[in-house]
């Protein structure tokens, strides 16, 4: 039985597809090779990925048929009592949803004709790829008109409506098929679908999950960096490094000296006489020293001046940054100047014409362009600048320092990071709150107007 307008739906509570059991594996797997064969004699020969189960043979080459719009072959598959139409593959996607996948409404009417149920859910994957990486919680069901709403394909939401589809039915993320349409922006198939309402608790109750997610993942980041900064970096300087750089050597050579203290007295007279050598030793050390510090002296001379010869290079690398931030933020001005000029202009024609043909949504537009150019746009160009500041700095010091200035951007580079990581995960946490917050301002808005 086809489910009713304000069908929900709950772990448990799909439908179960009627199956046409066989005798015994032999008898599906000499079946299957008889349709095979009876394709290949029709001339739609059918590739088959081969499995060691004969169930899951058969589940592919059918779906395999739908995808590829072979309706005979849709046709014997369920005549021959291999499958049901409602038969799910292995990711749990109905055949009807398989075809409307596919673009196909010949294939649609097909199954619809043998028997397939129009609002059975099943799970629908936007690309192949996707279906190794959604774990089996994450999979929410769909019905065939939710996945044709969502694809924005107008033809096959027009059919399944006249055949009979339910377009009321809430999945348990809330999802209607007219705010699967409205969401992905497809306005036809939003004109074209009734007006509903419901589910709305339910779209920001799975939105809010999400946020949330983040929200705790950022809390443990900054918990994990705290534990790291707060305490085991403390607890290293203050108590493992002295304890086994300073204490521990200390404490054994304490012990080793006084299980040696017969020796001690030989010890000392070693080291009397050995010091007058080790004197000479350290002085003539020095006074080699003292004689390099001239050459030294003039290597430092000779770095500096390839240094100073590298400025102009790194002076015309700033530059370039600074013409092209600059260009770049001069670009967004003049929009925003001329988006104030055209809100201006549409406001004072549609005064003038008394918005006959002007009306106030195109004065709205304006205002809206102009917002949207000082709030949005300027910000993201004046960014853009500051985030290729680092590229500048990183050309600068490599053109001035090399191997050097490029060791010294990097160590800064981490230190920065360090300094900002907090902030970052602050900002994800105030993110997630304010799109819990506008989900929920937006949810509001659908009530009063379905097709919002």
């Amino acid at each position: 039985m086809d489910p009713s307008p304000d069908t929900t739906w709950v772990d448990g509570d799909a439908p179960v597809p009627a199956y046409t059991e066989l005798a015994s594996t032999d008898d599906i797997s000499s079946s299957l090779d008889a349709l095979l064969l009876e394709a290949r004699k029709a001339g739609t020969p059918l590739p088959l990925t081969v499995f060691s189960s004969p169930v899951a043979r058969i589940t592919t080459a059918f779906f395999r048929a739908v995808s590829d719009k072979n309706d005979e072959l849709v046709t014997l598959f369920v005549q021959r009592g291999l499958v049901s139409p409602d038969v799910p593959d292995a990711w749990g996607q109905t055949p009807l949803i398989a075809a409307v996948a596919a673009g196909s409404g010949a294939m649609v009417c097909t199954l619809v004709r043998l028997g397939a149920s129009l609002d059975l859910p099943g799970v629908y994957f936007a690309n192949s790829t996707s279906r190794a990486y959604v774990p089996p919680k994450q999979r929410i069901p769909r019905t065939a008109l939710m996945v044709a709403a969502a694809r924005g394909n107008l033809a096959l939401v027009q059919l399944l409506m006249e055949l009979g589809a339910d377009d009321g039915i809430i999945a348990p993320d809330g999802a209607l098929a007219l705010r699967l349409a409205a969401d992905n922006g497809h306005r036809d198939v939003v004109a074209f679908l009734p007006a509903r309402r419901g589910g709305a608790f339910r779209r920001w109750k799975t939105h809010h999950a999400k946020a949330m997610l983040r929200v705790r993942k950022a809390v443990g980041k900054i918990g994990a960096f705290g534990k790291f900064f707060g305490w085991y970096v403390p607890k290293f300087l203050l108590w493992d490094l002295p304890k086994y750089v300073v204490v521990l050597p200390v404490k054994k050579g304490v012990e080793y000296c006084w299980a040696h203290k017969g020796e001690f007295g030989g010890w000392c007279v070693r080291q009397v006489c050995a010091l007058p050598g080790r004197v000479k030793a350290a002085a003539e050390s020095v006074w080699r020293g003292v004689v390099k510090i001239p050459g030294a002296v003039v290597r430092c001379v000779v770095y500096l001046g390839k240094v100073v010869g590298r400025i102009p290079a790194a002076a015309r690398i700033v530059g370039e940054w600074v013409w092209e931030s600059l260009k770049k933020v001069g670009v967004v001005v003049g929009d925003v100047v001329l988006a104030a000029a055209s809100a201006v202009h549409t406001a004072v024609m549609a005064a003038v014409d008394f918005f006959r043909t002007i009306t106030l949504r195109d004065v709205w537009n304006g205002v809206v362009r102009v917002v949207t150019a000082v709030v949005v746009d300027l910000p993201v160009a004046v960014w853009a600048g500051v985030r290729e500041f680092g590229e500048m700095s990183y050309a600068v010091m490599k053109a001035l320092f090399g191997l050097c200035g490029q060791v010294l951007w990097w160590i800064a580079r981490g230190l920065l990071w360090v300094a900002n990581y907090v902030p970052r995960q602050l900002g994800k946490i105030v993110a997630g709150m304010g799109a819990s917050v506008g989900k929920g301002f937006h949810e509001v808005m659908v009530w009063f107007d379905p097709k919002h």
